[in-house]
């Protein structure tokens, strides 16, 4: 599908059908996460991929009861650490670079030593932060990629993190950032009224 064509088509589905969804199909849209644009190569990502209808029904549970985090054949659940984003991580991740020409030892040295570049540089919560918006990323690309599938998705920010962590039984260094349940819509609900460009976009001056 042409991307402009997915954007439009996205939207979000809380019914799903039972049809279970072909494993290549979640992997296609779990390599999309994967190319996700990353700070500084981190790729601070986790996703754990629930099939088992007893284990989603915990989670949904853990998230408030939200039926539609348990409504679809498959629920991947976004998690990150700031682990990646440490100094030695993001250090590592940096030198990653190197053999593709995008950096040099100069310059990881100059990042890390940075504190607009470096998160380590800003404490554990700024790692947090940052770690939290490379998810966004690659769960914004997740949704265009099921698009793309044929399948639908939603996604699921308003969670307590901390009862799911614990009902998966998490280890400590990963924290859950948000659900996506995964299948084939059993809806298809009116296009969801957007904001005129001209109210949120601003030209050479904000006005």
């Amino acid at each position: 599908m042409e991307l402009t064509a997915a954007i439009q088509k996205r939207c979000s589905i809380r019914r799903f059908k039972d049809t279970p969804v072909e494993k290549e199909k979640i992997t296609k849209i779990l390599e999309a996460a994967q190319r996700a644009p990353s700070w500084g190569n981190t790729q601070p990502w986790r996703f754990l991929v629930i099939t088992d209808k007893a284990k989603m029904a915990e989670v949904a549970q853990a998230a408030g009861g939200q039926p539609q985090a348990a409504g679809a054949p498959v629920l991947i659940v976004c998690c990150a650490t700031i682990d990646d984003m440490t100094k030695k991580g993001h250090g590592e991740a940096l030198r990653s670079l190197i053999p593709a020409g995008a950096m040099t030892e100069e310059l990881v040295n100059i990042v890390l030593g940075s504190d607009i570049f470096a998160p380590y540089r800003r404490g554990d919560a700024y790692m947090a932060i940052k770690a939290g918006e490379q998810m966004m990323i690659a769960v914004a690309y997740m949704t265009l990629a099921a698009v793309d599938q044929g399948l639908a998705t939603c996604w699921v920010g308003a969670i307590t993190p901390k009862e799911i962590h614990k009902v998966l039984n998490l280890p400590d260094n990963i924290f859950v950032h948000s659900l996506l349940p995964v299948g084939y819509a059993d809806e298809d609900p009116k296009p969801r009224p957007r904001k005129d460009l001209n109210k949120i976009v601003f030209w050479e001056k904000y006005s």
